[in-house]
């Protein structure tokens, strides 16, 4: 199974070409200081205890720990680890897994999660195309996209870690799909990749010039009641970040006997914290924001936004064969229509919402 269409190969030569030549090559190391949103309520705010806004976990223990996985492994604890695991290379879709999650009651959400009068449906895997949601919502209705960035390079250089060539071509096809005569909203992290795909998806609209605003509220961590290294000194060497992260979103029992006696008192409650993501760091601000908003922050945050607002249908569950996780560019919308009313759907960029990390192809390599 390959999750990245041949056309994108074609294209990053095309970029990649266009990068040696100097245009696309974003050399700068010097990042804006973080900056909230014009009228931007902060989740801080609420009776709860305050969360450090921790960066993606990107502790040398992760990236010392293999990406692939054995042919025929079965065993949740061989799933493939690492703060922001990278994709396969193909986005031909792949028929979804028959073992889906059952819907669980779990709520209340304050919030609808089926698109009612919009004339959209999810494909086999519970996921909406953005591009499709685009153009169903009605001009009087706001939407916020909240995505996980696009491909990055495999290394450990922390904010710095920039889009590989397809992953700028896959950002510029997701700006394609959203072509208009309206300018958008553009928030990140203070990472060089969120950035640059948020700046990729405008290039791709025909935007130029725009202002990317960083923004801490939408960091990895939002989930989490302590910063990420401290998760990750927990779990590094007893199978990663991603696959406690999947089983807490999933509210299944952890294996291993000393992360079961820690690890509950690392994270909110997934539905409480959820709803408060909806309606306080997004439905909040969305006033003072355009019409429609690219929000664009990690797979920490989004892997449990996507696995929430499907109430655990959606299959991203990478302790578990074929390991599952959220695909780049995969996230949720959130539509506010002009009555007020509330609606948050799982949506993907790509041509598939979710990845196997051992079919990636390594473009270093091409």
């Amino acid at each position: 199974m390959k999750n990245f269409s041949a056309k994108y190969l074609v294209s990053a030569l095309f970029v990649g070409l266009c990068m040696f030549a100097g245009c696309g090559d974003d050399s700068s190391s010097a990042l804006p200081p973080v900056a909230p949103p014009t009228g931007a309520v902060s989740s801080s705010s609420v009776a709860e205890p305050p969360v450090s806004q921790p960066v993606e976990n990107l502790s040398s223990s992760a990236e010392n720990v293999p990406t692939s996985v054995p042919s025929g492994a079965t065993s949740s604890e061989t799933a493939p680890v690492g703060p922001d695991i990278q994709p396969s290379s193909s986005g031909a879709a792949t028929p979804a897994s028959s073992a889906v999650t059952p819907p669980v009651d779990n709520g209340p959400f304050t919030f609808a999660t089926t698109p009612g009068a919009l004339a959209l449906a999810p494909d086999a895997d519970g996921f909406y195309d953005i591009g499709d949601v685009y153009k169903a919502v009605p001009k009087t209705s706001k939407i916020a996209f909240v995505i996980r960035h696009s491909k990055r390079e495999k290394n450990n250089l922390g904010t710095e870690s920039s889009l590989t060539p397809i992953g700028i071509q896959m950002a510029q096809t997701l700006g394609a799909k959203l072509v208009s005569d309206e300018s958008f909203y553009y928030a990140s992290t203070n990472f060089l990749r969120t950035r640059a795909t948020c700046e990729n998806i405008a290039a791709g609209r025909g935007e130029t010039g725009v202002e990317v605003v960083t923004w801490s509220d939408i960091n990895g961590g939002y989930f989490l009641t302590v910063p990420s290294d401290t998760l990750d000194a927990l779990v590094s060497s007893r199978g990663g970040n991603p696959k406690y992260i999947a089983q807490y979103a999933y509210g299944v029992p952890y294996s291993n006997a000393i992360v079961a006696a820690t690890i509950p008192s690392y994270f909110y409650d997934l539905f409480e914290r959820g709803n408060q993501f909806i309606n306080e760091v997004v439905v909040a601000n969305m006033p003072a924001w355009k019409r429609v908003s690219i929000l664009v922050s990690h797979d920490m945050l989004v892997e449990p936004l996507i696995v929430f607002v499907s109430n655990r249908t959606i299959n991203l569950k990478i302790y578990e064969t074929p390991f599952r996780w959220v695909n780049y560019l995969s996230g949720i919308a959130v539509i506010v229509d002009e009555a007020g009313a509330v609606t948050a759907l799982p949506v993907r960029g790509d041509e598939v919402g979710w990845m196997i990390p051992r079919d990636e192809v390594d473009e270093s390599a091409q």
